[in-house]
């Protein structure tokens, strides 16, 4: 890190900047690092910042306002500037808004943790009398004695332990004067020391094969000399992808570095914990939206400091500032989840890529469907590929059938084809568990009146209501909106003419329920799995064998692996195939290849190996027929020479620009400004605006420009000095998401 020897400096603060201002430093204070966390006056706030080099020069001395308070805490890494930097020039925000992500939580920096402890107090005794003089009992006394070995104190839960004293004790002690507490800051008691040597005596390894070897010996070549290495971890559906690279993290530790370890959501990780658990003895720190924001202060400090030897967590744990950075995994890269759409727009896992490259730190994108960038990339030689071609277990691959609806249609108002409901008879009758898979939450997703058609939609959004009989209610999956089912029509007023159409996972539950009244049936969506405890009581039963027949949207169709599960029944493979969407053939294709890869992981014997059925009505459909004949490769190749052709990433660049409003007029007005001013541009062609496909939403009207370029273009820089030339109103809310995921 390099030290300032300036008594000016410049200083990055958290908020709509993109330029530092200039300070000053107190002469008591010295001996300061670029990266050193400030508190500095702008006008007549206080705000936090970073310093990010010494002065500019460009003021007289004497007009520069002095540093308020330089926080007793390490600076952010070098590795971490960069990103902010990089993360902010190549999404079109402000630096200090990125800024202001990396130092979250605020009260980390500006209000370090404090820990209550106990000492004795000698204060009335200022000869140093002994306090074997003092008429105490002889529970005081132990107390006494204890804490005359510690002079810097115990907190209350290790004087508890280790005298066997009650709580009501101490607390007479303390009101009688014989002790005293303290109010003191927490530092973190982690030692990757003894956590390597829990590591080194854990006695649940498991045993790899061959290609899993080779894979863990080329990244720990990385790790040991600190090459910012990008790896593509490119394994079959249960061919031990986290088992392998638990074995990188292993040696990470081993050298003293910390490990960061991206999920694409949450609910991953309740039974990824475990296994990480059973491996190494100690659990990571675990970083997501639903944490107490004391255990985010105790997260970021450790890390920062550089005794959390492993951290864990959704997207937004990339911009953890990390301070001995020793490798980075992304587990299923592929995941949509990774791309941030609200607010400050990035992908985490391409600025992962970045991060890792600063900090010299190899990188580690692990999948069984990779996502067209990072196949492409591989293809190019930029990403080292390392395949496990087998499943871990030695199980055979499952056998896929293709189950064409117009010859072998379900009863009417149903929904399972009689073939699929003989082989979950099967599968009953052996003993063994099945998958039903339907990636719509709820019961139905439309509801409508057969008397005058009309559709019930949100006031908010333009979307149907999705109802969800469970609880008596329809929701909007976009806003949250909700009101209670009635069966009589808010438009024409006739009753009992609402019609349910189509189905969600509540509906294949009940109609489950009929065929087969007798089974145990579990269903997993986000709407009955609300809470990591419920999810986690959910998969110990389903590995337990408590449950017969799983029901489940995308929740249940990755990071699993459940031993007795023989049949996986896709009940609607269409969803998805057709649409606007860039990436809707290619995100089709991922989760219903990694839905398929649940089935029949831990069937050794080949006359007995899993299957799966794909109910389908296009059974001519290229991504239908790829999954059923295993031909991912050449589904990648057929589609980047599609995208190729139509000059689209990740052989072109995509960028939007999503304009939203109260008032539709205003809306227009503006769009039609902006349009005006649209630049003439060598390689680059502006679409719009046109009304987003998701029009209106969460109350606002939406109006969209889709940019294309070439991969040459500075993309970025054309935005910025188009939307530059009109000013936006303050009723106008404009976002610019380059390399969109979303075309909603």
């Amino acid at each position: 890190m390099k030290s300032i020897k300036s008594k000016e400096v410049s200083v990055l603060l958290i908020g709509p900047f993109n330029e530092p201002f200039d300070y000053l430093i107190e002469n008591n204070i010295n001996g300061l690092d670029i990266g050193q966390i400030v508190l500095a006056p702008l006008g007549s706030r206080k705000v936090v910042g970073i310093i990010v080099s010494e002065g500019s020069k460009k003021y007289p001395i004497e007009k520069l306002k002095k540093i308020i308070n330089v926080y007793d805490i390490n600076p952010i890494p070098t590795s971490s500037i960069d990103l902010v930097y990089f993360l902010a020039s190549w999404y079109c925000v402000y630096i200090g808004l990125v800024l202001k992500m990396v130092l979250s939580p605020l009260e980390a920096i500006t209000s370090p943790i404090l820990n209550k402890i106990y000492k004795i107090n000698l204060s009335d005794y200022p000869n140093g009398n002994s306090i074997d003089h003092k008429k105490i009992t002889s529970k005081r006394k132990v107390i006494l004695d204890y804490l005359s070995n510690f002079d810097e104190g115990k907190v209350i839960e290790d004087l508890i332990k280790d005298t066997g004293i009650t709580k009501n004790i101490i607390k007479d002690m303390l009101k009688k004067g014989f002790i005293k507490e303290e109010w003191v800051k927490l530092e973190s008691t982690t030692s990757p020391d003894l956590i390597n040597e829990s590591v080194k005596n854990n006695q649940n390894l498991k045993i790899l094969n061959e290609h899993q070897k080779s894979a863990i010996e080329t990244i720990n070549v990385s790790i040991k000399k600190s090459s910012p290495d990008c790896f593509l971890l490119d394994g079959v559906p249960g061919s031990g992808k986290t088992e392998t690279y638990f074995d990188t993290v292993q040696t990470c530790l081993d050298e003293n570095k910390q490990v960061l370890i991206l999920l694409p959501e949450i609910a991953l990780t309740p039974d990824w914990q475990k296994r990480f658990y059973d491996r190494f003895n100690f659990n990571p720190l675990v970083w997501h939206s639903d944490i107490t924001q004391k255990k985010r202060k105790e997260i970021w400090l450790a890390a920062l400091n550089g005794s959390a030897p492993v951290i864990v967590g959704a997207r937004s744990a990339l911009l953890i500032p990390i301070l001995n950075l020793g490798l980075i995994i992304v587990d299923e890269e592929h995941e949509p989840a990774f791309k941030q759409e609200e607010s400050v727009r990035y992908h985490a896992r391409d600025m992962a890529v970045y991060k890792a490259l600063k900090a010299s730190s190899p990188i580690v994108l692990a999948s069984a469907t990779p996502s067209l960038e990072t196949f492409h990339n591989m293809k190019l030689g930029k990403y080292i590929h390392l395949t496990l071609p087998n499943r871990a277990t030695g199980a055979e691959m499952p056998e896929i059938k293709l189950l064409d609806l117009k010859l072998h249609p379900p009863k009417k108002g149903h929904w399972l084809s009689p073939i699929l409901i003989d082989e979950i008879k099967t599968r009953l009758i052996k003993k063994e568990q099945s998958l039903l898979f339907l990636n719509r939450r709820g019961y139905s997703p439309l509801t409508l009146c057969r008397s005058c058609g009309t559709k019930v939609n949100c006031k908010n959004c333009d979307t149907w209501l999705v109802e969800h009989r469970s609880d008596s209610i329809l929701v909007c999956h976009h806003c949250g909106f909700k009101k209670f089912i009635s069966n009589v029509c808010e438009f024409c007023g006739e009753k009992d003419q609402m019609q349910s159409c189509g189905p969600g996972v509540e509906r294949i539950t009940e109609e489950v329920k009929k065929y087969f009244p007798e089974a145990n049936l579990i269903t997993l969506s986000s709407d009955t799995m609300k809470s990591q405890s419920i999810l986690t009581d959910a998969i110990n039963k389903i590995k337990n064998g408590e449950v017969d027949i799983m029901i489940g949207t995308q929740m249940i169709a990755k990071g699993h692996d459940f031993p007795n599960l023989k049949l996986v029944g896709i009940i609607d493979s269409d969803i998805g195939l057709s649409g606007g969407d860039l990436r809707a053939s290619e995100r089709s294709f991922q989760l219903l290849q990694q839905v398929s890869g649940r089935s029949g992981r831990h069937a050794l014997n080949k006359d007995d190996k899993g299957l799966v059925i794909l109910q389908t009505f296009d059974p001519e459909n290229p991504i239908i027929k790829a999954i059923a004949k295993n031909v991912r490769n050449d589904f990648f190749e057929k589609e980047l020479i599609s995208r190729k052709n139509a000059g689209m990433p990740p052989f072109g660049r995509l960028a939007a620009i999503i304009l939203s409003c109260k008032s539709e007029k205003n809306l227009d007005i503006f769009a039609s400004k902006l349009s005006r001013e649209i630049p003439l541009f060598h390689n680059v062609k502006i679409f719009g605006p046109a009304p987003a496909p998701l029009h209106f939403l969460r109350g606002s009207y939406r109006r969209r420009f889709l940019i294309k370029s070439h991969k040459t273009v500075n993309l970025q820089q054309v935005l910025l000095d188009w939307v530059k030339k009109v000013k936006t109103p303050a009723n106008i809310k404009l976002n610019i998401d380059i390399d969109p995921f979303s075309f909603m």
